[in-house]
């Protein structure tokens, strides 16, 4: 099946997603710091099952085709990326979905697991930091 681009009004903010499969189990697809969909996951939105699997991959807000607006850092940025993650994820009409995440993408899935449980079903999670340092903070500022 090809890939759905499209964007989608979650938060106040216009997310963009990439969408494609046929299966009975969603999984979305979490990007790392700096990354998108397409940049962190052609190759799985490519090669994945799309009979047994339907796969989002998207644009965290500030990140990719979902700029406007730039990215910023307030102190709960994982926590709103893991509600726009998993409100977009509900504007789609999934009721339960798995999360694939790496880096940043893999922090937000955990948050995301933690406060939403009933929503999900499996999650995968690589690279993810347990903590954010004061060294983080000032990284993700300069940036």
């Amino acid at each position: 099946t090809s890939v759905k681009s499209a964007k989608i009004q979650v938060n106040g903010v216009h997310l963009h997603y990439q969408q494609t499969g046929e299966g009975s189990h969603a999984v979305l697809l979490l990007p790392g710091m700096l990354g998108s969909g397409q940049t962190d996951f052609g190759p799985q939105l490519k090669s994945m099952n799309k009979q047994l699997f339907t796969i989002v991959a998207w644009d965290p807000r500030g990140y990719g085709q979902s700029i406007p607006p730039p990215r910023d850092f307030p102190p709960d940025f994982f926590e709103r990326d893991a509600k726009d993650a998993v409100d977009l994820m509900q504007a789609l009409k999934f009721k339960k979905f798995s999360l694939l995440g790496w880096s940043d993408g893999g922090i937000t899935a955990l948050i995301a697991a933690a406060k939403y449980p009933t929503l999900i079903h499996k999650l995968v999670v690589w690279g993810a930091n347990a903590s954010v340092t004061r060294e983080d903070v000032k990284i993700y500022h300069g940036m």
